[in-house]
């Protein structure tokens, strides 16, 4: 047997469902191969440690930290090298967001920086846009994850610079090329998510939900359809999920 822990992240008021969720998504994912899911538990910094057992245990391990990134040490990481990680402290600071990626130094697990400059050149032209504007034209919110590449590190100091893979890039900005609005939600279940969008009345606002991680989603609004408009309409009905909007008109401004 084999055990893996992936930088896949439960919620202190899920772990029952993303255990649910997360076994499915893995069965899935794993099926042509000849293993097993023993066990799928959630360590005390809440990240997915895998239990798999089988003839391919090494390929499925090696196949999960492809996808879903697993911890390393930054004197590992090289520049050009894709790391899977979370937003965090969105709104915290001005100079950018910092990356949860699972990166640990000889002494503690560091954040890497997604810096504004490289926001600026990625998703406004290079425009000295606010940070502000940019997360609130494209939806940035906590734990939202996404795929990045490492542009520069110091391992004396312990930094680590990123900028979206070009994969993350083009899904981030596909609603708006699309002309649409998007709802991006974070730290709740699909079954939540449908059934507010049901009490709501606003099931045929939605084309797509579309699912980033365990626990986060996007929902694609039907063109003409506000998504800011919806947030105060489902809000109160997805409990402490954190919601942002991605707003096309805002991305045209940006941009012109």
């Amino acid at each position: 047997m084999l055990k893996v822990v992936i930088l896949e992240k439960t919620y202190n008021v899920a772990r029952h469902s993303s255990i649910k969720a997360l076994t499915f998504i893995l069965t899935e994912e794993l099926k042509n191969l000849e293993v097993e899911i023993k066990e799928i538990t959630f360590n005390k910094k809440k990240y997915a440690e895998i239990t798999l057992d089988g003839e391919d245990e090494q390929v499925a391990k090696n196949l999960l930290i492809k996808n879903y990134g697993a911890k390393r040490s930054i004197s590992d990481i090289k520049l050009g090298d894709e790391i899977y990680g979370r937003c965090k402290d969105v709104g915290g600071v001005k100079f950018g967001f910092f990356i949860d990626g699972g990166i640990l130094s000889t002494t503690e697990e560091i954040d890497a920086l997604y810096p504004l400059f490289e926001l600026r050149e990625q998703l406004a032209d290079g425009k000295k846009i606010s940070l502000v504007n940019i997360m609130r034209a494209y939806g940035f919110t906590e734990n939202l994850p996404l795929f990045f590449e490492v542009t520069k590190r110091h391992v004396i100091g312990s930094k680590v610079w990123v900028k979206l893979t070009e994969k993350s890039l083009n899904w981030l900005t596909k609603p708006s090329k699309e002309k649409k609005d998007a709802l991006i939600i974070c730290g709740i279940t699909r079954r939540a998510i449908k059934n507010a969008l049901i009490t709501s009345n606003h099931t045929e606002d939605i084309e797509e939900v579309e699912r980033i991680g365990l626990l986060e989603y996007r929902l694609v609004c039907k063109r003409g359809t506000r998504a800011e408009g919806i947030i105060p309409e489902i809000g109160y009905l997805l409990g402490r999920a954190k919601i942002g909007a991605q707003v096309y008109s805002r991305v045209k401004e940006l941009l012109e």
